[in-house]
């Protein structure tokens, strides 16, 4: 998977970050804060942006992925930003992302209860989709 190892949803017609995947080119970049709005998606270094105001998540997605060590460019309009705010537009390459800290791991603890041991087992979910 490659792309900019954000965690994206759909608010009242923008896509927002919701989070980062940790050592993402989004959260390396130190340019994006979560609720910031992603308004434009630019491919290339120089290519026209195409306005995502309304667009879908999943293709706001397709847009944004792509292959690895290729510019993607977003025009942002920050968090704390009102909708007539000042947009900003960022470059970031793409990686790959890996998804390994947000899997589902699973621990089985041998515990004594008395005479007799039992095992228990625990499932961590890191990351909970909505």
């Amino acid at each position: 998977l490659f792309g900019i190892g954000a965690v994206l949803q759909e608010r009242d017609d923008y896509t927002t970050i919701r989070e980062f995947v940790p050592g993402g080119p989004a959260q390396l970049s130190g340019k994006l804060a979560v609720g910031d709005r992603i308004t434009g998606v630019g491919q290339g270094k120089d290519g026209a942006i195409k306005e995502v105001v309304g667009t879908r998540l999943d293709e706001v997605v397709q847009m944004i992925r792509g292959k690895k060590g290729s510019v993607v460019r977003l025009d942002i309009l920050p968090a704390d930003a009102g909708a007539d705010g000042t947009h900003r537009v960022i470059s970031l390459v793409r990686d790959k992302i890996s998804l390994d800290k947000q899997a589902a791991r699973k621990t089985v603890l041998s515990v004594k209860a008395g005479d007799a041991t039992r095992k228990i087992g625990i499932i961590t979910l890191p990351v909970f989709y909505e």
